[in-house]
């Protein structure tokens, strides 16, 4: 097995802390949750990997190298983004399967991806062809081409309904997984100052993967951290 645990490990450990109920933040981002027992008990579920069950490798491991394990027979399952679905279709030598990530208390994934912003004092030509721009990207037709040509999911239900979408996921049923999951997805990680906070978080979630700390206590470390940050927009 492998949870990737570097360069933005909150993002795939949400998806073991959603499973067992619990949220990482609230809905105004002025307030985190990191030391919630349900937390601690997901981030030692995840260590438990290695440690007790020994079925994952310990320590950190590296995003950009899981696929290529993966395809090499170096690991049997992976977490990973949905926009890496493309490249294991076109590059695993063998039969593969996707699904939903498990349920403990319940079913849930963070979402993520990119957004498009526009931004203050730009002109209203520049605002005129920003908008333009993000129309037409976002428009079914482009969506589509976009998740045939990475996996990544299409963000607009229309999307699905395109020829070219009803034809690939016909031909290729685990683009649906990831689609049919946003059921039971919940907004990622996002606070006020969310760089410095994050950071703590992934600071904390990185010394008990590596055995520095139990995750009781850097837990609670970051929450009291990110208190002190997030105190002034309650």
């Amino acid at each position: 097995m492998r949870i990737p645990s570097s360069g933005f490990p909150y993002w795939l450990f949400q998806g073991l802390a959603i499973a067992n109920g619990a949220e990482l933040v609230n809905a105004d981002g002025n307030k985190t949750n990191f030391d919630d027992p349900k937390v601690v008990e997901a981030l030692q579920y995840l260590v438990d990997l290695s440690t007790k069950d020994q079925v994952m490798a310990p320590g950190i491991i590296e995003w950009g190298a899981t696929p290529k394990a993966f395809f090499e027979g170096q690991t049997a399952m992976m977490w990973t983004s949905t926009g890496n679905l493309t490249n294991v279709r076109d590059n695993a030598p063998f039969d593969f399967g996707v699904a939903m990530l498990p349920a403990k208390v319940t079913r849930g994934a963070p979402t993520g991806g990119g957004n498009f912003y526009l931004f203050k004092g730009a002109s209203d030509e520049q605002n005129k062809a920003a908008v333009e721009f993000v129309q037409w990207i976002t428009a079914p037709e482009q969506s589509a081409k976009w998740t045939i040509a990475t996996g990544y999911v299409a963000p607009r239900a229309e999307t699905w309904e395109t020829e070219e979408m009803k034809a690939y996921t016909a031909d290729f049923a685990p683009a649906l997984v990831a689609r049919d999951q946003l059921e039971f997805a919940k907004a990622e990680l996002s606070t006020y100052q969310n760089q410095r906070v994050t950071g703590i978080f992934n600071d904390a979630l990185a010394a008990v993967i590596t055995g520095q700390k139990d995750a009781e206590t850097a837990l609670k470390e970051a929450q009291a951290q990110a208190d002190e940050i997030l105190a002034e927009y309650r």
